[in-house]
């Protein structure tokens, strides 16, 4: 909700001054470094960081005041705060001074890009939200008895209810989209029936057994499990199944969910291996610059080496802290794209993504 009204202050705020904000803004702002003998340049370079940090927290002050009481906007603005470059733009320095305090006090002018700012500040949101809604979808075992597959998506159903109360976004599954579903949970169905005998009276007896498996979509690895089994007299076996596993679903629920929240917490920004291939690169050592850039300036990078190139098309192998949508999203973000080059996604399969520099 919180989020929801964060994004609606962006919206009315828009709505309200577009003009001011396609425009960009132009402030002054002052930087102040204390200085050693012999090290002013040192100093004059901080206080001059100083200064563009200053500019840009006027210009968040000025277009994102009234939202600072939303939960983790501190952590959005901390975000936006360390890539003053990617904001800023005609700086010009109208004053320099040393004081006799020992200090440096350089003062500047800049264009700040509010537009590219507000887009950038979305994208941090996006980002956060993952992190307070486990982001969910259901899968039935492609082994399961095609006799068994009406009972399977009644279950499928029950649960994805129960989901999305329990406060996770379920998605519908997409082969082409698994890596932006966070993780997948396969529902397995079997029914095995024998006949017994009571006071010289048949009777069918049938065991319905559910498992649900937390697995991820890039790799297939199994990260948790959560089972019931449920035994149902009855001729009747559509009955007995939907039966069966709608007590099943109602058994594994609170084990589910809490290894569901387990899981998440470690996997959102769990190390992961991830194949990158940019397109269209002018050079061999512009796509090693692209690797230093990747190790420098990229949160949540771990390494990054480039393992071909060929053709104007480089290969990266990443080792990288977070799900291959997380490090698209910030590539793509406005301040990455003005300092470095514009990414545009071909593909994204499991852990391999390629992208083409426009």
């Amino acid at each position: 909700m919180k989020f929801k009204l964060l994004f609606l202050f962006f919206v009315f705020f828009l709505f309200l001054f577009p003009s001011n904000l396609l425009a960009g803004k132009i402030v002054t702002a002052k930087g102040i470094s204390f200085f050693e003998p012999g090290r002013e340049l040192i100093a004059r370079d901080k206080a001059i960081d100083e200064a563009k940090r200053a500019a840009l927290e006027q210009a968040i002050g000025a277009t994102v005041e009234s939202s600072t009481t939303v939960e983790n906007f501190t952590v959005i603005k901390d975000q936006i705060m360390s890539r003053t470059a990617g904001y800023l733009k005609n700086i010009k320095i109208i004053e320099e001074k040393k004081t006799d305090m020992g200090t440096i006090e350089v003062k500047i002018e800049a264009d700040v890009e509010t537009s590219a700012m507000l887009e950038d500040l979305d994208r941090f949101k996006k980002i956060l939200s993952w992190q307070k809604n486990p982001r969910i979808s259901i899968v039935i075992d492609q082994d399961t008895d095609k006799s068994f597959l009406p009972a399977a998506q009644k279950s499928s159903a029950l649960l994805t209810d129960k989901l999305k109360q329990g406060g996770f976004t379920v998605y519908k599954h997409s082969k082409g989209q698994e890596s932006q579903m966070g993780l997948l949970v396969g529902l397995s169905l079997e029914l095995s029936s024998k006949q017994s005998s009571y006071k010289n009276i048949d009777l069918s007896v049938n065991e319905i057994s559910l498992s649900a498996n937390i697995y991820r979509p890039d790799d297939g690895e199994i990260l948790g499990t959560a089972t019931a089994v449920k035994s149902l007299p009855g001729e009747n076996k559509l009955k007995v199944l939907d039966e069966g596993a709608k007590y099943c679903i109602d058994s594994i629920w609170s084990d589910l969910r809490s290894k569901l929240v387990k899981v998440w917490e470690k996997e959102l920004y769990g190390e992961r291996d991830i194949n990158l291939i940019i397109k269209k690169i002018p050079s061999h050592a512009r796509a090693l610059e692209i690797s230093n850039i990747f190790k420098s300036d990229v949160s949540g990078m771990i390494d990054a080496n480039m393992a071909n190139f060929k053709d104007g098309t480089a290969e990266f192998n990443i080792k990288y802290k977070g799900w291959p949508e997380h490090l698209l999203n910030e590539i793509q973000m406005s301040y990455f794209k003005k300092k470095y080059f514009n990414p545009a996604v071909e593909s994204v399969e499991g852990n391999k993504i390629i992208i083409r520099i426009n």
